[in-house]
């Protein structure tokens, strides 16, 4: 992982977990992620969203905003740039929610991809 502040140890789990919603006109999808272990803390330098115009993305880390309400996401998920230095760390979960506000028929795709890892000490 290029970049990520601080960088895991040999012993931390790397987590990878890209997913994609189909989102309708005015409808929201939140994600959310937890640690494998139960004492374990993530470390996340990256979450890419598809970027799409009238769109909201808000990131929350046991349930604090870290980033958003905004127009635009953290980072383009073709992309994959680091969004968090240092990593943002959380032990309990972390949630995304995308919403469309875009008020035609039909769907769009999401892609959404948190880039980091687990801390296993």
């Amino acid at each position: 992982m290029p970049d990520l502040i601080p960088q895991p140890a040999e012993t931390d789990r790397p987590f990878c977990e890209p997913t994609s919603v189909q989102l309708g006109s005015n409808e929201e999808a939140t994600l959310t992620f937890q640690p494998v272990t139960n004492d374990a803390e993530f470390r996340i330098g990256t979450v890419a969203i598809s970027k799409r115009p009238d769109s909201e993305y808000v990131v929350r880390m046991d349930g604090e905003v870290v980033y958003g309400p905004a127009p635009i996401p953290p980072t383009d998920i073709d992309d994959l740039a680091v969004t968090f230095t240092p990593a943002r760390g959380f032990e309990q979960e972390l949630s995304i929610t995308v919403r469309n506000l875009l008020d035609t028929t039909g769907e769009r795709l999401y892609s959404i991809q948190p880039v980091g890892y687990e801390v296993m000490d």
